[in-house]
């Protein structure tokens, strides 16, 4: 089934749900539980009829509750197990994957759990299960194929099959006990007690296993344990690739590779299993010892995506990106549904790594055109658009990102920024301020905001020394002007700043700039007597009083040179506006 976003989350929601509301055998009432019993849960059985993956499901639920004392295991119910996984957003009537459901199992808090799939036959039903322990999805027995002409029958020899698996468990435990405590002699008994309560066991074998290659026991004992498993489950991943490591420190490269080869086909779907291979691979320094191998399982078997995939991961993972990528290619013509956010993901940073941004840009943009809403996809996308100087483009990008997630951080300033970029500043001031408002980080917007407002700023002062020395009208004006365009800019920087350093810098540039302010309209408004450049000069220099002493921690000499004209401008600032009724001096404003 396809991944669910958010699937922990949902998950561990329902199960708070599940398990303060419902007591786990509540659908039992009429039997008691033992509160120390190990826990199962049976997952939804895998089948193409729907139908038949609940009916052989609740089947199996129910003769496993029957066939096992409470005392010794407690099974989750059917209702029960239906309560968490449609609280969990998933589908009664669909078998989660391996991971999903070991997921779930440790948030039920289970001991073990089983999976498996359900056929109809010519005689009646056939259902392929395995025991999982929820501590590690890969410490796995495989259970004898369960038949009956009827599905009763089937589950009842599965649940034979379970209970005589199971034999092996209080052994296995017993061992990982003592390889714990640094006994490996006793441990390696208790394992080999558990192969004989269960000749086929895998869990027991694995434990003992473990333990030799833990405490580095000879390689040709490691071997023999690894090949028994192998025997029984050729798909048990630590068999293989203890086996494989243990050729490998033998010298025998070419059981090594063959083991190694034989993990890598294990599952190829799996694709933490792949990555695990091919880092073996990688790590041996024979990466390339794959590549023909999957090569010719390729030409053997046209068409087949499956192994199309493999060898897709296996050559990105080799760096031979030019073929890797061609595979990729042919893999989803063959079948778009392979397109993931996987694929485009892998496709996009193969061709970044083979310096072709164009083709990586385009293959993001389809990725993008097929999940709308995958937020990686989106953001990864408007990068390489900003990277390749398509400002407009990159910013739709942003844009739909924080339509899908608001509080992505960071995206509004990289929209300021580029906004910046294309000489509108305006703009980026406007998507700053949503950033304030959404929380963003305060000192980050500060100092963008305060590097957008520098050259207006810049601009102001030139615009006051010329002022200064022309004591022309026009001059005056245009600094007024100039120093007004940075300061909507200051004011969020100090709005936001929350670091000393930020908030002293942010309170200099308020400060000086509304000082400028104050003093040209204050030298300008007497020549035609303007009530509103005297009443402009009085709210600047008022700012500019309480600005600039905070921002001398910035720049401690400018403030000092400027601090002593502010009592005299806030003097004639007021015279103007006001006048002086004792000297009889009329202010500008009626």
């Amino acid at each position: 089934m396809k991944a669910r976003i958010g699937t922990a989350r949902s998950m561990v929601a329902a199960t708070v749900l599940f398990m303060g509301a419902v007591p786990v055998a509540q659908a039992q009432a009429t039997r008691t539980p033992n509160p120390n019993a190990p826990r199962l849960v049976v997952g939804t059985l895998r089948s193409a009829d729907k139908k038949l993956s609940v009916q052989a499901s609740e089947e199996l639920r129910s003769r496993l509750s029957g066939d096992i004392p409470m005392r010794a295991l407690t099974v989750l119910s059917s209702a029960d197990y239906k309560q968490v996984v449609e609280q969990s957003g998933y589908p009664y009537d669909e078998a989660l994957s391996t991971g999903d459901l070991g997921s779930l199992a440790k948030l039920l808090r289970t001991d073990e759990y089983l999976e498996g799939t359900v056929e109809k036959t010519a005689t009646g039903y056939s259902i392929a299960a395995k025991l999982v322990l929820t501590r590690d999805s890969d410490l796995s027995q495989p259970l004898p194929l369960a038949e009956g002409d009827k599905l009763s029958r089937a589950a009842s020899v599965l649940s034979k099959s379970l209970q005589d698996a199971r034999k092996q468990l209080e052994f296995e435990k017993k061992c990982n006990m003592l390889g714990r405590d640094s006994k490996p002699n006793e441990a390696i008994a208790a394992a080999h007690a558990g192969v004989a309560a269960y000749p086929q066991a895998t869990l027991a074998r694995l434990c003992e296993l473990q333990v030799r290659v833990g405490f580095k026991q000879p390689v040709d004992s490691i071997i023999a344990v690894a090949q028994e498993i192998i025997k029984i489950d050729p798909k048990s991943k630590i068999a293989l690739t203890n086996a494989a490591q243990a050729y490998k420190d033998k010298g025998d490269n070419d059981r090594y590779t063959e083991v190694l080869t034989q993990l890598l086909a294990t599952d190829p779907t799996n694709t933490r299993l792949v990555e695990d291979v091919v880092n073996a691979f990688a790590a041996s320094g024979k990466t390339e010892l794959a590549k023909p191998i999957i090569a010719q399982a390729i030409r053997d078997n046209p068409g087949d995506t499956r192994l199309m995939r493999l060898g897709f991961l296996v050559y990105l993972a080799a760096k031979d990106i030019k073929a890797g990528t061609a595979i990729g290619e042919e893999m989803v013509k063959i079948d778009t549904a392979l397109a993931d956010t996987a694929y485009f993901t892998k496709m996009v940073a193969a061709y970044q790594s083979d310096s072709n941004p164009a083709k990586a840009t385009e293959v993001a943009a389809q990725g993008v055109a097929k999940f709308p809403k995958n937020t990686f996809l989106v953001g990864m996308l408007g990068q390489m658009q900003l990277n390749a100087g398509q400002k407009e483009r990159a910013i739709a990008s942003f844009r739909q990102l924080l339509a899908l997630d608001p509080k992505q951080p960071g995206v509004r300033t990289v929209i300021a920024r580029a906004y910046n970029e294309m000489g509108h500043p305006d703009s980026a001031l406007s998507v700053l301020r949503e950033a304030k408002v959404n929380g963003e980080d305060g000192n980050v917007i500060a100092a963008f905001a305060m590097s957008i407002g520098k050259p207006f700023f810049d601009a102001g002062q030139r615009a006051a020394t010329k002022s200064q020395q022309s004591k022309a009208s026009e001059d005056y004006l245009a600094a007024i002007s100039a120093n007004q365009q940075a300061l909507p800019y200051f004011y969020l920087a100090d709005s936001v700043a929350a670091a000393p350093d930020v908030r002293s810098q942010a309170k200099f540039f308020v400060g000086v700039t509304t000082f400028q302010i104050a003093y040209a309209a204050l030298s300008e408004a007497p020549r035609n007597k303007s009530c509103e450049l005297a009443r402009l000069s009085q709210e600047n220099i008022a700012i500019a009083n309480t600005a600039l002493p905070a921002g001398g921690r910035f720049q401690p000499q400018v403030v000092a040179s400027l601090m002593p004209a502010l009592p005299q401008i806030m003097q004639f600032a007021e015279l103007y506006v006001k006048g002086d009724a004792a000297k009889k001096q009329k202010g500008f404003c009626p």
